[in-house]
């Protein structure tokens, strides 16, 4: 376990009035604790900018989080001698720079990108073969038609290939300690489980131009989709990862019904919060997803339907009358990439923002009896606490973690200290990075 050092942040001295007095049940004697208090989210929370924001250093506090995207081909090749040759260094790179700045790194590989042009793959070039094109008007304003590829999902090696990758992943980035917060897995055009096919036309291959047709050739068939899921579950056992709500839509997402009580462990994210229509649309496949919202990582980005939704993400009622901490809630959000968020909002107003996402932690009492002491801590927040974190009194750690208490739920960790100190009370975790704070308030 990494050990970090007693940080505090600067309080104010009102909150620094804030302190828990409880008796003791062997001597009646007080023990006080201060809060922990932080100028940004929660690690592991809060509002994500992507890495190439310009205004990352004025925002650094704000955060806790850095996005990028990424392709199969930045990092997978063919092997000659047959396979797949896999350089992490981009990848390396981003959570390096990440680190650096005391954030974690959230990622997401495409296989199809309007962006990409008609020669750049996304893939090795033996999966590039039989792709598929077609014209695609992606019905925002001002937004120019853009010829699109599809790699070749009637290919058994691209499904194989995906599985192997995320598998290969999950080996090189085993927990967060090494800068990989969350990790977006999807299909389609940005991996967002769009396949828009209302919006496409001037196919290449008329095998391909029906909703029918399109599930197996330019977008993965169920099987696939559930088969590649289940893969990637398997692999990812300790850093959260998830797919877009979009998935819930039974026309081509993974299950043509209901999600099945065994379906792979995902979180969701949400690429389009907040925007007009959000109640009609997203919210009915969140619904979808209903039995798993409170148990995975929930994430999600603000819409960028129009340039209002984003000018007016953060208002009290939101851009349209709903507002980012209601749905936080009602969605167990613990992040939302806002990179347009720096054109708008301060850094103390995306640190608030941030704030209203994720876990929220507060120490409701703490008890000494022979041979420990128990401190009871409440999630107030509006997520599931996403990674392991104990009770400390200097070296001494609690067994039991905060890893899945729910919003609104408390629970109870024991330290096997008799006699604590209260200066040295910390919540800790392996996985934090150099200089980030698990900050609490007290009852």
């Amino acid at each position: 376990m990494k050990t970090h050092a007693f940080v505090w942040y600067a309080v104010t001295a009102a909150s620094m009035c804030l302190w828990l007095s409880c008796s003791s049940s062997d001597s009646g004697d007080s023990l006080d604790l201060a809060p922990s208090l932080s100028k940004g989210p929660p690690p592991l929370c809060g509002i994500v900018l992507w890495q190439t924001n310009p205004k990352m250093a004025l925002y650094n506090d704000s955060i806790s989080l850095e996005f990028s995207y990424f392709y199969y081909s930045d990092v997978a090749s063919d092997d000659p001698s047959g396979g797949y040759r896999y350089d992490w260094t981009k990848v390396d790179t981003f959570l390096t720079q990440a680190k650096g700045r005391g954030h974690h790194g959230v990622v997401r590989f495409r296989d199809t990108d309007p962006e990409l042009g008609l020669v750049a793959k996304s893939l090795p070039d033996s999966l590039w073969v039989h792709t598929r094109q077609a014209d695609y008007d992606e019905g925002i304003a001002g937004a120019a038609k853009k010829r699109v590829v599809f790699p070749d999902w009637s290919n058994p090696d691209l499904p194989a290939f995906i599985s192997s990758f995320y598998k290969q992943m999950a080996e090189r980035y085993p927990d967060q300690s090494t800068g990989l917060g969350y990790v977006e897995v999807g299909f389609g055009f940005w991996a967002e489980y769009h396949i828009d096919f209302d919006n496409l036309s001037n196919f290449s291959h008329t095998d391909a131009d029906t909703m029918a047709e399109a599930l197996g050739r330019i977008f993965p068939s169920r099987a696939d989709q559930v088969s590649i899921l289940t893969e990637v579950s398997r692999s990812f056992v300790n850093v959260p990862w998830g797919i877009s709500v979009d998935a819930g839509d039974t026309d081509f997402g993974p299950y043509a019904t209901d999600l099945p009580v065994n379906a792979p462990a995902f979180g969701i994210f949400d690429d389009s919060l907040l925007h007009k229509e959000w109640n009609d649309t997203n919210w009915e496949n969140w619904k979808f997803f209903e039995d798993r919202i409170a148990m995975g990582m929930n994430g999600g980005e603000f819409s960028y339907y129009t340039d209002f939704d984003q000018a007016h993400a953060l208002d009290s009622d939101g851009p349209h009358g709903l507002s980012l901490a209601e749905v936080a809630r009602r969605c167990n959000l613990s992040f939302v990439i806002g990179d347009g968020q720096t054109a708008f909002a301060n850094p103390e107003a995306l640190a608030r923002a941030g704030r209203s996402l994720g876990y929220a932690l507060r120490i409701e009492d703490v008890s000494i009896s022979e041979g420990g002491t128990e401190v009871t801590i409440k999630n107030c927040g509006a997520a599931t606490v996403p990674y392991h974190m104990y009770a400390s009194f200097g070296s001494v750690s609690s067994t039991d973690s905060l890893k899945g208490l729910r919003s609104d739920d408390s629970r109870t960790l024991r330290v096997a200290v008799a006699d604590p100190d209260p200066a040295t009370f910390i919540l800790t975790s392996p996985v934090l990075l150099d200089g980030q704070v698990i900050p609490y308030s007290i009852e």
